[in-house]
């Protein structure tokens, strides 16, 4: 439950608050009104008996002097008609009680149209008692006058006083609820693009800048907003350019690594293999007992050489593509995607190619040759997968970065079917690099992960009208390991 309470948006959490608070306050009046009725209604009632009583002895005493009290049930309705909330009942010579009804037009006068319910009745009326007065002629006692309280009326006042006084504090909560929620809207909009803002910086758009709010400590936090994201700002293009350089100098620390593998340990290996052919060649003149032995030694090292000749070649991919620049884009994917079916027969690789030019530069076939590589690499040392599929090939959209036109981008998808990780989960520096090979050419990368989903990533590099990328590209890789 009180998870629940903080998931609510700060306004509803306020409104709540508020409401709660008025609430218990409108609640609290309620009740004290109640209880001050109480005592108002006893108050009202008692004097009302006290003044008929005093009525009805002024009325016997009056009569008695007179010697006569035969209209004495005639005299009292006259007498004690404008006598509120008491109700008047005399005894016959019989002993019983006769309810004596006071004038219809007295009653109307002073009975309150409304009645009060019975639960609130039973909640504010007081307990009065009677009163009494005999009626004795002489040493004879004729009778007794008997005064009940009747609170109907007091309290049918204090009903309509207390349901009037509720329904006016409710109204005034709803309209302050109302502006409240208004006012409250208006403070709280900085937070949400603040919020907004956030996410933004989230994403890796760190040229967002937040609008500086009228009230001065949201403010505050804006222009400290705006702060941060331009240091942010400026640490990437920092980092970008020392990514950037740093990349430069492995590409060429690769390409001298593999000129040297390619220019002497090539040569070296065909020189050996040439030489344990014509040794070959030179046992086969010998007779059989020497040459037997010497062939089984030049057999050896023929495998060996070929084996390492394999090895040589494989260091030479994934170092530099000696085949860049000389094949197209497309013979340079299924060249890499050949020597990962070699170490890997148990998976399955899937190549659809659809429209590509033979080359878009070296700078772009190098970071799709990377991408791929780092993809398939991934997927096999980390992921575990069984099944590989790659998509690459031209697609336009509909409008350019910049509005004018239509926009050409290179689009890359590689997916495989092994475990992922969380999206909060850390990645590892091979696809840390490839992002930063992508952002070095003026690109931007998202990567998603699910651990069920496998692994997918998308490339996607503007081009120019002829097909080569223009110098403001941008690129976004996004990825579901």
């Amino acid at each position: 439950m009180l998870q629940r309470w903080y998931d609510l948006p700060v306004r509803w959490q306020l409104m709540i608050s508020i409401s709660v608070i008025s609430i218990g306050a409108v609640l609290l009046s309620i009740g004290l009104a109640v209880f001050d009725a109480r005592e108002r209604v006893k108050v009202e009632v008692t004097s009302s008996m006290e003044l008929a009583q005093r009525f009805a002895r002024d009325i016997v005493k009056r009569m008695a002097t007179e010697q006569t009290l035969d209209g004495l049930l005639e005299s009292i309705p006259t007498q004690l008609k404008y006598v509120r909330h008491a109700r008047i009942l005399v005894s016959n010579p019989r002993g019983e009680l006769v309810q004596i009804a006071p004038d219809s037009k007295a009653e109307a006068a002073i009975t309150h149209g409304e009645r009060a319910p019975r639960w609130f009745t039973d909640l504010v009326g007081p307990s009065v008692g009677t009163r009494e007065v005999r009626v004795v002629l002489g040493s004879n006692t004729l009778g007794t006058i008997v005064i009940v309280g009747e609170p109907g009326d007091e309290l049918a006042e204090v009903w309509e006083e207390v349901s009037r006084r509720a329904v006016i504090w409710l109204g005034i909560t709803l309209i302050m609820l109302a502006l409240l929620y208004i006012v409250l809207g208006r403070l709280l909009n900085p937070l949400e693009g603040l919020a907004s803002g956030m996410q933004e910086l989230e994403d890796g758009h760190y040229g967002t800048r937040l609008s500086p709010p009228p009230l001065r400590e949201l403010a505050v936090i804006a222009d400290r907003f705006n702060t941060l994201a331009g240091a942010l700002e400026r640490a990437r293009d920092e980092n970008s350019k020392l990514y950037r350089h740093m990349i430069t100098l492995q590409e060429e620390e690769r390409r001298q690594v593999a000129n040297e593998l390619h220019d002497e340990a090539g040569p070296c290996l065909f020189g050996i293999t040439a030489n344990a052919s014509s040794i070959t060649r030179l046992a086969d003149k010998m007779p059989d007992p020497e040459s037997s032995a010497i062939k089984s030694r030049i057999s050896e090292m023929l495998t060996i050489a070929e084996r390492l000749k394999t090895i040589n070649r494989d260091l030479l991919r994934r170092l530099r593509p000696v085949e860049l620049g000389r094949i197209s884009l497309q013979e340079l994917i299924e060249s890499l995607l050949s020597g990962f079916e070699r170490r890997h027969p148990d998976v399955g690789f899937a190549f659809s190619p659809g429209e590509l030019q033979r080359s878009y530069g070296e700078t772009t076939d190098l970071t799709i040759f990377r991408c791929v590589q780092e993809g398939l690499t991934n997927a096999m040392r980390h992921g575990g997968a069984k099944h590989v599929g790659i998509e690459l090939g031209e697609q336009t959209s509909s409008k350019g970065a910049n509005g004018k036109g239509p926009l050409r981008k290179l689009r890359l998808l590689v997916h495989d079917d092994g475990e992922g990780f969380t999206p909060n989960a850390p990645i590892g520096l091979g696809l840390t690099a490839m992002q930063e090979r992508v952002r070095s050419i003026d690109g931007t990368s998202h990567i998603q992960s699910s651990p069920q989903g496998g692994t997918t990533i998308v490339v996607l590099v503007p081009l120019s009208p002829t097909g080569e990328r223009h110098s403001d590209q941008s690129l976004t890789i996004q990825s579901a390991l």
